[in-house]
C-alpha cells in the first residue's frame, strides 16, 4: 500500500506517519505539503527508506491530482478543512484513492458526506473526521448506543486540558504562531450550529450548557462546541431527540469563552486575534492550570452518553476510554487516523463511499487497534448501562 500524507510535515501529520511506517503492508509514505524542508528533515530522521516528502501547494490542482495519482491512499491531515478539506476530497475521488481526514469543522463535512454517490461510483471508500473528536469520539458513541434498543439523546464530549502536545523536535516558531488548533477552537466556539433539539433542527450558537448523569459517574456539565458529531450523529441514529458535541471541564474559563466569542461575532476582532489571546503570554498554559486545579481528577478524557429505551423502559449507557496514547492532541488525533490504513486492509470498513466514522468503521476493530498504542497496550474501553 502506497500512501500519501497531506500535510504530513505537521505535527499530527507526523504521527500518523510515525505509526503508518509501523504497519509491514505499507510500502511507501510520501510526505506532500507546502513546508517541504521540515518534512524532508522529519523523513530523514526516521532513517526508513519507505518514507519521502516532495514539496505540494495543494490549492494547484494540476500538481494535488498528479501527487494523488501516485497512491493507493491519501491522508489528509491538512486544514483548517474548511478551507482544504473538499478539494482534496474531489481530487482523491477523481483519481479513485481511497481517502481519510481528520476534519474537525462541521460545514466542510457535510460537503464531503454529499460526495457519497460519486465516490461509491468511482470504488473510493473515503472516512471523513478519523482522529480523536471527531472519531474516538463518534466510535465511543456507536459502543454506547449498541446497549440501548431507541437512542433518543446521544453526546460526544471531551475535556480541554487534555488538548495540548509534546515538542517532538521538530515544533518550529512557525508552527507555534500559527496555532491552528486555537484558530479552530475559536471559530467552533463563534459560529451557529444546526443541532436536533427536542426532535427539531436548529440553528444554535455553541457554549450551551447542559447536564448528563452519566451511568457509573454521576453528574457531568457539558459545554456545546461546533464540532461535526453533532451534524452526523442524526444521519446514523435516526431517531434522535437531541444530540451534541462538547466540552468537559471547562465551566471556570467559560466566561472568558463566551468574552471571546461575543467579541469575534460583533466583529471587534478576528479569529486569529481572538487565538491569540488564548495562547499569548502563557495564556493556554495558565488555562489550562485552571482547568485541572477545578476538574475532578478522574473525570472522563473523552465519552460518548446515550438515553433512550432498553425492552421499552427508559436506560442511559456511557462509553469512555480510561486511557489513550500519551504524548497529547497530535498522539491522540493522528494515530487513529492512520488506523484507517489496518482497518481498511482488514475489511473493517464498510464501503465505498463518504462516511463518517460511525457510519462505516467496525468500532470493536478500531478500538482493539488503538489498544496497541494505549499505556499498557489496553486503551481501557469501558461501557456503563443503567436503566
Amino acid at each position: 500500500m502506497k500512501v500519501l500524507s497531506i500535510g504530513g510535515g505537521g505535527g499530527m501529520g507526523r504521527t500518523t506517519a510515525r505509526t503508518a511506517l509501523g504497519f509491514a503492508f505499507v510500502e511507501e509514505i510520501i510526505l506532500a505539503g507546502i513546508d517541504h524542508d521540515r518534512a524532508a528533515r522529519f523523513a530523514q530522521s526516521l532513517n526508513d527508506p519507505r518514507i519521502r516528502s516532495i514539496h505540494l501547494d495543494i490549492t494547484d490542482e494540476d500538481s494535488l491530482r498528479q501527487a494523488i495519482s501516485q497512491c493507493d491512499v491519501v491522508l489528509n491531515s491538512s486544514g483548517p478543512f474548511f478551507r482544504f478539506g473538499l478539494p482534496v476530497l474531489r481530487a482523491a475521488i477523481a483519481e479513485g484513492k481511497h481517502y481519510c481526514d481528520i476534519c474537525d469543522d462541521w460545514e466542510p463535512t457535510l460537503d464531503m458526506l454529499a460526495l457519497h454517490e460519486e465516490a461509491k461510483q468511482k470504488g473510493v471508500t473515503a472516512i471523513i473526521g478519523l482522529g480523536a473528536s471527531p472519531g474516538i469520539a463518534n466510535l465511543l458513541a456507536v459502543k454506547a448506543a449498541e446497549q440501548l434498543d431507541v437512542v433518543h439523546e446521544l453526546y460526544s464530549a471531551w475535556r480541554l486540558s487534555n488538548a495540548n502536545n509534546e515538542d517532538d523536535g521538530f515544533f518550529d516558531e512557525a508552527e507555534a504562531n500559527t496555532d491552528a488548533a486555537a484558530v479552530h477552537l475559536v471559530h467552533c466556539l463563534t459560529e451557529k450550529i444546526p443541532l436536533v433539539r427536542n426532535g427539531a433542527l436548529e440553528e444554535r450558537l455553541p457554549l450551551e450548557h447542559c447536564q448528563i448523569d452519566y451511568p457509573g459517574y454521576g453528574e457531568l456539565s457539558i459545554w456545546s462546541i461546533g464540532h461535526p458529531e453533532a451534524v452526523t450523529f442524526p444521519r446514523h441514529f435516526s431517531e434522535l431527540r437531541n444530540c451534541l458535541n462538547g466540552m468537559l471541564g471547562v465551566d471556570s474559563i467559560i466566561d472568558d469563552l463566551h468574552q471571546l466569542a461575543d467579541q469575534v461575532r460583533a466583529g471587534a476582532m478576528s479569529l486569529e486575534q481572538a487565538a491569540a489571546v488564548l495562547t499569548s503570554d502563557g495564556g493556554r498554559e495558565k488555562r489550562r492550570e485552571r482547568l485541572q486545579e477545578n476538574e475532578a481528577v478522574d473525570a472522563p478524557g473523552i465519552l460518548a452518553y446515550a438515553a433512550g429505551l432498553k425492552d421499552g423502559r427508559p436506560a442511559r449507557a456511557g462509553a469512555r476510554l480510561q486511557r489513550v496514547p500519551g504524548n497529547g492532541m497530535n498522539s491522540v488525533t493522528g494515530i487513529p487516523h492512520a488506523l484507517f490504513l489496518p482497518l481498511l486492509q482488514q475489511g473493517a470498513i464498510k464501503g465505498p463511499g463518504v462516511f463518517s466514522p460511525e457510519q462505516a468503521v467496525d468500532a470493536d476493530a478500531f478500538f482493539a487497534l488503538l489498544s496497541g498504542f494505549a499505556e499498557g497496550k489496553d486503551c481501557g474501553l469501558s461501557v456503563t448501562f443503567d436503566n
